[in-house]
């Protein structure tokens, strides 16, 4: 009965990559009975509550295969005939790789991000389960993730498997699919590592290497899997494109589709009549909920307002009041640590930095730090992982309850910059806070230096990139994030500290809008704009030339919540005489239509040096401004 609704599930998969004319069927041909036996007897899951806080969650890291899943979506009725014909077709339910919904876990495209996003998931449960879980468990799912050979060889993977053995987060299994066939052909050419040592060195339990078409060797496996004290490796072998005469044990079944010879001579090897049913988990029983809810309200009232997305108010007034005097001419990593202290308040707000807690100060001794087997915390040491540190975010917001930040140097955005898109084309919200934002970092030297980086964060869709210049502007800042509903947002910050009180009347009103004239001059000869610490010597050269012209200053902090706000306001820009101010190569300013323009911006790589040397070899002197200047009004 089993082989035959198996065969049958591998018939379907078949038939709709063919429909679709392109697809992979050597991974769900060879993967259907390790898939299908956790599907029937262990993947908890009750599709009429989606929402149950305890539902098992599968995350497919070699999401190329994902038709195995959407089939046993249809054979399970969450899914109909037409979701599986329509498999790659333009806004079907099907899409080529898995994206997240109320169904599907997690969206998983470069091979081995689906690792690093199931781990964040089992964490997350970790957390939750060790803070609710009193004497009613209503946390002890488990995260099935899938893997090949493929993601095993990405170095994020690496990282994944090292954190997750490090704080022996045991709710995670990982399956992998081992059918030695890459695009380029077979593994043994330069994928050959021992992996039972490699999983055991860092704290994992590894099962296998398993026959995968077995089906009691798959059974007892996950059997084990489900009671080990540890993560757990179970290390299946298959045959890429099992029971094709003609393709199997070949690369070139991976990514194409089969002509009708080849299919005629899979036909001839499976058997179709089979009998499909489902086996029902339900979630936690009413009764149990309701002896919750007696037992332990309070806490109950707590899970309730996060899994409600109720977030704590801030009172930005206290704040401000309470802030302000140790803020004057502060770097802004540094008033970014201040509020971020009032935010920790917030007790579903999850975080940490990769190695940088001193510099990048996002830590606070107030907070406790999860460690291995004590997961009552709220601050991660997430080590120097930082492609990792985004993956595991992903992951902690996958279910859109709760808040989660991370956090490491702007130049490094560059590890991480897959997961930003990765969470971005997911609507989940985030917040990355990146220190030491520009060439200032000084005697660091280029490699430390950031210059394409902002510009980068800035073309990526959804994104808020955020580079405040003083206080009031770091504290909307944060603001913003907390109002977000389906978009993250970075948080650019310097390192050094610099003159950033030149003012002290706020239109709040207008500093929401992202870009703002600072300094109440609407009419003038000149526009200088700028952000961040930039504009520390954009006012330098102001209070030099205001004795003798009029210049208006424009601090654009945030360019794509700038773009959101209506024409009228817009006009603040357009059709103007501007100069351009900003440590980045970013020419994002072209497209504002601005009648005329000039960009003081960086072109090239840094030097080591003084901040002070630094500021001569870019050119970014006072003197040199004030030239710019003066040139510019008399155009």
């Amino acid at each position: 009965m089993l082989y035959n609704i198996i065969n049958n599930i591998r018939i379907i998969c078949l038939k709709s990559i063919q429909i679709a004319k392109s697809g992979h069927p050597g991974m769900p041909m060879g993967i259907s009975d390790v898939f299908t036996i956790l599907w029937l007897y262990f993947y908890k899951k009750n599709f009429k509550i989606l929402n149950d806080i305890n539902n098992d969650k599968i995350i497919i890291s070699n999401g190329h295969g994902v038709i195995i899943q959407y089939v046993l979506l249809y054979l399970t009725k969450i899914y109909d005939l037409n979701d599986i014909k329509n498999l790659r077709k333009f806004n079907s339910k099907t899409p080529a790789h898995p994206e997240i919904s109320k169904i599907i876990d997690a969206s998983t495209g470069p091979l081995g991000q689906g690792i690093g996003i199931g781990i964040g998931i089992g964490l997350k449960n970790k957390i939750f389960s060790s803070k609710f879980n009193k004497k009613i468990t209503l946390f002890n799912n488990k995260i099935w993730i899938f893997c090949g050979d493929g993601c095993l060889m990405e170095g994020v993977s690496t990282e994944g498997i090292s954190f997750c053995g490090n704080y022996n987060i045991n709710n995670v299994i990982l399956i992998y699919d081992s059918n030695n066939i890459s695009i380029d052909g077979e593994t043994k050419n330069f994928f050959f590592e021992n992996l039972n040592n490699k999983f055991n060195s860092m704290n994992w339990n590894v099962i296998g290497p398993i026959n995968g078409h077995n089906y009691i060797d798959i059974y007892k496996s996950y059997k084990k899997a489900i009671k080990s004290y540890f993560p757990t490796l179970i290390y299946f072998k298959t045959i890429i494109g099992f029971l094709s005469p003609d393709k199997s044990y070949t690369n070139s079944v991976h990514g194409s589709t089969f002509n009708t010879f080849e299919l005629k001579n899979i036909y001839k090897n499976y058997f179709l009549k089979y009998l499909y049913k489902k086996k029902i988990f339900f979630c936690n029983k009413k009764k149990y909920l309701l002896y919750y809810i007696k037992n332990s309200f309070f806490s109950y009232l707590e899970l309730n307002r996060i899994l409600n997305n109720i977030i704590f108010k801030i009172n930005i007034i206290n704040i401000f009041c309470n802030l302000f005097y140790n803020c004057i001419n502060k770097s802004t990593r540094l008033i970014s640590s201040f509020i971020l202290k009032k935010i920790y308040k917030i007790n579903e707000f999850i975080g940490g930095s990769a190695d940088l807690s001193s510099s990048n100060l996002t830590f606070n001794s107030n907070l406790n730090v999860i460690k291995k087997n004590f997961f009552n915390g709220r601050y991660i040491n997430f080590g120097v992982r930082e492609f990792l540190m985004s993956l595991i975010n992903y992951g902690l917001s996958s279910d859109k309850n709760g808040l989660a930040f991370c956090s490491t140097f702007l130049v490094f955005s560059n590890y991480i910059i897959s997961s930003i898109r990765s969470i971005s084309i997911s609507k989940l919200k985030n917040i990355f806070i990146f220190t030491h934002d520009s060439f200032l970092v000084g005697e660091d030297g280029p490699t430390h230096q950031p210059i394409e980086q902002i510009s980068i964060l800035r073309k990526i869709p959804r994104l808020f990139v955020f580079r405040p210049f003083n206080f009031i502007e770091t504290l909307i800042c944060w603001l913003l994030f907390l109002k977000l509903k389906k978009n993250s947002c970075c948080l650019i910050l310097s390192r050094q500290n610099y003159k950033n009180n030149f003012f002290n009347v706020f239109n709040i009103k207008n500093i929401i809008k992202g870009c703002y004239i600072v300094n109440n001059n609407f009419k003038s000869e000149l526009i200088i704009l700028s952000s961040g610490s930039d504009l520390e010597i954009v006012f330098e050269c102001y209070f030099y030339l205001k004795k003798y012209f009029n210049i208006t200053i424009l601090s654009m902090y945030c360019n794509f919540l700038f773009d959101k706000q209506r024409k009228n306001y817009k006009k603040i820009i357009k059709n103007k005489k501007i100069l351009v101010i900003e440590s980045s190569n970013d020419d994002i300013w072209n497209k504002y239509n601005i009648k005329k323009i000039f960009l003081l911006n960086i072109k090239k790589y840094g030097k080591s040096g003084s901040g002070n040397e630094l500021k001569s070899f870019f050119n970014f002197t006072k003197k040199n401004l004030i030239k710019i200047c003066l040139y510019l009004i008399n155009l």
